[in-house]
């Protein structure tokens, strides 16, 4: 196994001079992708790759004070640093209104971005087997993905790699037994309590037994055939998408009514992008709606109220309104919003009025050069404090802009928090959330002017900037 990953997959991730996080939860899987890849470092020392291990520490189970143990020996043994992370795992879920696996999930990956940055790190390799690609290709199938969805896991996407995504579970723990590598069994693993688990203690081991004995393969080939059409067709939207597209903004998008003259398969993703972009939900709409806005055959004066979004049609192409910021608009006509976005210039003031006639001042400013309260041309009210050469040294990627799809905070302790939560805590109107002007980076949001400020960039003593943000 290690010799074919050796030459056929590890060099096609694995850029030399790369550094990779790679994640370790003390299983089978992910100990012996550690040592695979702490195996090919020492293989191709010329290289110059470098490794980090992360250990989430999720405060459920009695064995994973051991686990966390065995984590940190193995790395002390094989001279690698090694990062343990602990956090109340149950009750971040109950915070947060999700299910305790996607809550766990989406925690675990946003500490792994963080332990990125710190650790400058260029890749983040996880454990993914061809057996999760299976379940992963079945799970969508049972609810009625389309061919994106069972392309399955993708080997690389960004910075995440799957180095193990054609091995089998039985491969990797042979390779461990050869290895004579430790490792612990979560034994909520075989409850089958989730679908998943359910797929993967029933569904598969009866579609072996009657009717194919390599099911895992015959699907793990059939979501890389599939992963190679979905390729081709995201490239065949894209040139579309720069053919058909008229306008594209944060709260709205439209498309020439000459769409529908498309094959469905481009016409059907044009429509889930454009709702994408507009709504903010990852996945587009429903086929459902898709299929509604098909069958209207760009009919001039068509229209339709969809969770989130107005879809309507008239001479000029098809529009994708994102409903709440079509209702403060027409309530205030006269509203006056920036256009964003544009650079945080420092010691510079974006002026906006909101729905209710009031204008606003928000500014960045360097602490020594901070005006007293009563120097600012209005109320004060909100002051935030930065970290100032932390800002400095990302000065050119900061930016004014409203929300945007992805869009989280960083909070300490808590990891990243999507804005919609901070909003809903914050009891913000949703017809006031798009017109607010926040200080992003990126896909990360560090200020919400009057809301909340996230917790990146804490301030250093005597080393600060501060935002401003003014009442006229």
């Amino acid at each position: 196994m290690y010799e074919k990953l050796k030459q056929q997959v590890l060099p096609q991730l694995i850029a030399p001079g790369s550094r990779i996080l790679a994640a370790v939860s003390g299983g089978p899987d992910s100990v012996a992708l550690a040592h695979i890849l702490w195996r090919y470092i020492q293989d191709r020392q010329e290289q110059k790759i470098t490794l980090v291990i992360t250990h989430v520490h999720h405060g459920v189970r009695e064995e994973s004070d051991d686990e966390e143990k065995m984590v940190q020996n193995m790395a002390r043994d094989w001279e690698i640093p090694c990062l343990i992370h602990r956090f109340d795992s149950k009750n971040y879920a109950k915070s947060v209104g999700k299910s305790f696996q996607t809550a766990a999930r989406e925690w675990r990956y946003a500490c792994w971005q963080e332990d990125m940055r710190k650790e400058n790190c260029t890749l983040l390799a996880t454990a993914h087997h061809l057996g999760d690609q299976a379940e992963t290709v079945l799970y969508r199938l049972l609810r009625g993905s389309g061919t994106a969805g069972l392309a399955g896991i993708y080997p690389q996407k960004g910075k995440l790699i799957r180095p193990l995504l054609t091995v089998t579970k039985e491969d990797i723990l042979e390779y461990c037994r050869n290895e004579k590598l430790p490792y612990a069994l979560d034994h909520s693993n075989e409850e089958p309590i989730y679908v998943r688990n359910k797929i993967r203690l029933q569904l598969l081991p009866e579609l072996q037994r009657e009717y194919n004995p390599k099911i895992i393969e015959a699907l793990g080939r059939t979501a890389e055939v599939l992963r190679w059409d979905e390729e081709y067709l995201e490239e065949e939207v894209q040139s579309a998408w720069k053919r058909w597209a008229i306008l594209d903004t944060e709260q709205r998008v439209g498309l020439r009514r000459t769409i529908f003259e498309l094959p469905k398969a481009i016409l059907s993703r044009l429509i889930r992008r454009a709702a994408t972009l507009v709504s903010g939900e990852p996945r587009g709409i429903a086929f459902q709606y898709v299929e509604q806005v098909m069958a209207s055959q760009g009919q001039v004066g068509w229209s339709q109220d969809l969770p989130g979004l107005n879809i309507g049609i008239d001479y000029q192409g098809v529009w994708f309104q994102r409903a709440d910021w079509g209702q403060s608009i027409n309530e205030s006509p006269d509203i006056l919003l920036p256009s964003l976005p544009v650079g945080a210039h420092w010691g510079e003031w974006l002026p906006w009025r909101d729905e209710a006639g009031v204008n606003w001042l928000v500014g960045l400013f360097c602490l020594e050069k901070e005006a007293e309260d009563n120097d600012y041309p209005g109320q004060c009210v909100d002051k935030v404090f930065f970290d100032g050469p932390g800002l400095i040294r990302n000065s050119e990627k900061l930016q004014w802009r409203y929300r945007q799809e992805g869009d989280c905070l960083w909070i300490a302790g808590l990891g990243h928090k999507s804005l919609k939560k901070v909003f809903q805590d914050a009891k913000v109107p949703a017809k006031h959330r798009p017109v607010i002007p926040l200080l992003a980076m990126g896909n990360e949001i560090l200020w919400i002017p009057g809301v909340k400020r996230g917790d990146r960039y804490p301030i250093e003593q005597g080393k600060g900037a501060v935002g401003v943000l003014i009442k006229c």
